[in-house]
């Protein structure tokens, strides 16, 4: 299991100086990483994180979507309306309340997803092919392992996310 915040002896922890700045780097950073990285994309970041949450949780109503990704109801209508009319997600009735309906992934919404993961995937692993040398790869592996322990902590004390894909305006 990876180490909270909490776990971190005080005396080992950053000043709040220290942190603030960091935070700052750290924010600046990953906020331009993720453009730089969605650069290329063909599909919208949320119309990615849409269909990847229907992915890893299968079929869920509108409403559902809007609290996962943090959004208002009618922001996530527009969106599933775009994905509908897209042929990447169809709407059927939910099981429990003939007033609500479940979105899911259709056969062409999984192949899209997939294309997009494969194409985010293909332009870091060039990135980083050519443009880090060994020292630097393995300093990256290392940073992630950390940044993986924030995400944790982070989602540990705000009681669990669904991770990136509420990106926002960094």
């Amino acid at each position: 299991m990876m180490a909270a915040m909490a776990d971190v002896p005080p005396a080992r922890r950053p000043s709040v100086k220290v942190s603030a700045k960091l935070a700052r780097r750290l924010r600046a950073s990953v906020g331009g990483f993720v453009r730089s990285a969605r650069s290329a994309d063909r599909m919208s970041p949320v119309m990615a994180g849409v269909l990847d949450l229907l992915h890893r949780h299968g079929p869920m109503t509108t409403a559902d979507l809007a609290a996962l990704r943090k959004v208002r109801h009618q922001t996530m209508s527009t969106t599933v309306a775009d994905l509908v009319e897209s042929g990447l997600v169809e709407t059927g009735p939910h099981p429990d309340d003939r007033r609500k309906k479940l979105n899911s992934l259709t056969e062409a919404g999984r192949e899209a997803l997939a294309r997009d993961a494969e194409q985010r995937e293909a332009v870091l692993a060039r990135a980083i092919s050519e443009s880090l040398s060994k020292e630097d790869v393995e300093a990256l592996t290392n940073g992630l392992a950390v940044l993986e322990r924030l995400t944790a902590a982070l989602d540990e004390r705000s009681g669990g996310t669904e991770g990136p894909f509420v990106t926002g305006d960094w």
